[in-house]
């Protein structure tokens, strides 16, 4: 849902070409890629669409059409009740707004897209009228298409859209006029260069869908969206489905990536992607390289080599790519560690040799990559060459690049934390408890089962719930066993809070020995860290018997975050 309500929101690219087909020959009527680079003016060629200019409506901005006084009669009947948090579909007051509005701003001369889309939640209208369509409880589709129909033949110049997604799932029961269309995600199709089970339920419903309606449009993700920095692989991925599209009648493609934000390889993407959205059976490879030795004449080889490597990695070893994840899980499906390292090295290594556009655009390439290898550090434990490598990355803020990823993870943060963990690894250098395995007594939550990162020796990024931190939605508590260490004095236990991604710090922290108690505490947040909060036992003296740590969950929040158990 995250990712449709990002695609839905906040696309808004400058323009190119006006609405109706995109120009060029291809199986794609619309083709949008949400990309910086899709803006410069000599990717014109590529003849691609922008919901600026191409959307008289864009996502679940409905309510644009309603004045300031309007009638109530256009919201939804909920239990029985006016609820302006959805509309009624079967409103003629609605449909009269959404008329003025399309003949007041855009006229009914020419071509424009309207998305005519319920409000992001589950509500569905129950009035006499929208359940005589046939809307149920949690079926708005027969009110929805009304209200497209009703429109489409009011408009017959004009395109219409509603969206498969929570409520209106349902496809229309007859034949829906020309001018309309719907917008399928492809979030429950994983990315993946050979086929997957979920590839032929999609492929099937879009082609359900084109039985039902002329125009079937989808939008696609390029990036992992939590990370814009780690070469993200999508070329071989992309031309599978692309293709799959075209079989199933497909009328439009948006490929949603990092926005107006910078990630890696974009400009690239934005060419070679642009190129098999007007063709989608040409060979990537060449059109890879042809650009990397148009927009970089020294390093070019280098980054199209790496490339074509870490595709055919990812292809060799049937990866499905996360859209949201950090770089523990990247190794594990999309980045070899070994191939990534060489190819930073030489990138780095050519430098020197490059001016103007190519050392601007490569430095840069280079040094936000710095993160991903931060983090391979990180996760390794060697972590000697941090201060460098941070002191290497300064230079990205000065080029305009503060986020990392979609949800405005900044830079300066993950620096600032970053930091905060070299300084604390020197203080838990002689920790007794570095390396002991520790055993969970209630269980792990499936993605944050690698409890040894708990005695690593490493505390966690705050900012970043990826970096060295094991969540917990444990109910009510996690209890974790710790072997008896000799000359173990006190304990402390090291938790974060993240209260942006609902992350808290729990109601209490207990240690218990055999049957007795040997503290309990309420984590505090640390008056020069507030994201961090720091509870200490001592111990007694001569203590053999395995301790209990029992961390009780706020209920109220999501979850709770360990980073790092430690003693003296």
């Amino acid at each position: 849902m995250k990712l449709l309500k990002t695609l839905l929101l906040a696309l808004c690219l400058p323009a190119y070409c006006m609405c109706g087909s995109a120009a060029g020959d291809g199986p794609f009527e619309y083709r949008e890629i949400y990309l910086p680079d899709a803006h410069l003016n000599d990717t014109r060629q590529l003849a691609l669409n922008n919901v600026d200019n191409d959307w008289g409506i864009w996502g679940h901005h409905l309510a644009v059409v309603l004045p300031k006084d309007c009638s109530q009669t256009v919201f939804a009947i909920v239990k029985g009740q006016r609820n302006d948090e959805q509309f009624c579909f079967s409103s003629d007051q609605l449909f009269d707004y959404i008329s003025t509005y399309i003949d007041d701003t855009f006229g009914s001369d020419d071509t424009q897209r309207f998305a005519i889309l319920p409000n992001d939640n589950a509500m569905v209208c129950q009035c006499d009228r929208c359940k005589d369509l046939g809307n149920t409880e949690k079926n708005a589709s027969p009110a929805v298409f009304h209200m497209i129909e009703r429109l489409a033949k009011r408009f017959p110049r004009h395109l219409f859209f509603t969206s498969y997604y929570l409520t209106t799932k349902d496809a229309p029961q007859r034949r829906m006029p020309d001018n309309t269309g719907v917008l399928v995600s492809a979030m429950t199709y994983p990315l993946s260069a050979v086929a997957t089970e979920q590839e032929h339920t999609f492929e099937s419903l879009l082609k359900e869908w084109h039985r039902h309606i002329a125009r079937v449009y989808v939008w696609d993700y390029i990036n992992n969206f939590d990370d814009y920095f780690t070469p993200y692989p999508v070329f071989t991925i992309m031309q599978r489905r692309l293709q799959l599209y075209e079989r199933a009648g497909v009328k439009g493609v948006f490929l949603n990536g990092s926005g107006q934000d910078y990630s890696t390889f974009s400009r690239l993407k934005t060419e070679v992607l642009g190129r098999l959205l007007q063709d989608p059976h040409q060979d990537w490879q060449p059109l890879l390289r042809e650009q990397c030795e148009k927009l970089y004449p020294v390093t070019g080889s280098t980054i199209a080599d790496f490339i074509v490597a870490q595709e055919a990695w990812v292809a060799d070893h049937h990866k499905t790519l996360p859209l949201y994840e950090g770089v523990a899980k990247a190794v594990d499906s999309y980045l070899p560690a070994d191939l990534f390292l060489r190819f930073h090295d030489r990138l780095k290594d050519l430098l020197p040799q490059t001016k103007d556009d190519e050392r601007k655009n490569a430095d840069l390439m280079y040094r936000t990559m710095i993160m991903t290898r931060m983090e391979l550090m990180r996760l390794a434990g060697t972590i000697d060459d941090g201060k460098y490598m941070m002191e290497q990355m300064l230079p990205v803020a000065s080029a305009g690049v503060k986020v990392y990823s979609e949800s405005c993870n900044f830079i300066e943060d993950y620096m600032m934390d970053y930091g905060n963990m070299l300084l604390y690894a020197g203080k838990l250098k002689n920790n007794p408890l570095r390396g002991v395995t520790l055993v969970p007594m209630t269980p792990l939550d499936e993605d944050y089962s690698d409890i040894t990162m708990l005695t690593d020796g490493l505390i966690g990024l705050p900012s970043n719930y990826h970096c060295g931190q094991m969540l917990s939605s444990a109910d009510p508590a996690l209890k974790i066993a710790i072997p008896a260490v000799a000359g173990l004095r006190e304990l402390s236990v090291s938790l974060t809070r993240n209260p942006r991604y609902h992350i808290a710090l729990p109601r209490e922290v207990i240690l218990t020995a055999g049957q007795s108690e040997i503290g309990r505490a309420v984590p505090v947040p640390l008056a020069d860290t507030p994201s961090r909060a720091v509870v200490t036992f001592r111990l007694p003296t001569h203590l053999a018997d395995t301790l209990l740590l029992t961390i009780v969950r706020n209920t109220d929040e999501r979850t709770m975050a360990i980073d790092e158990i430690y003693g003296q």
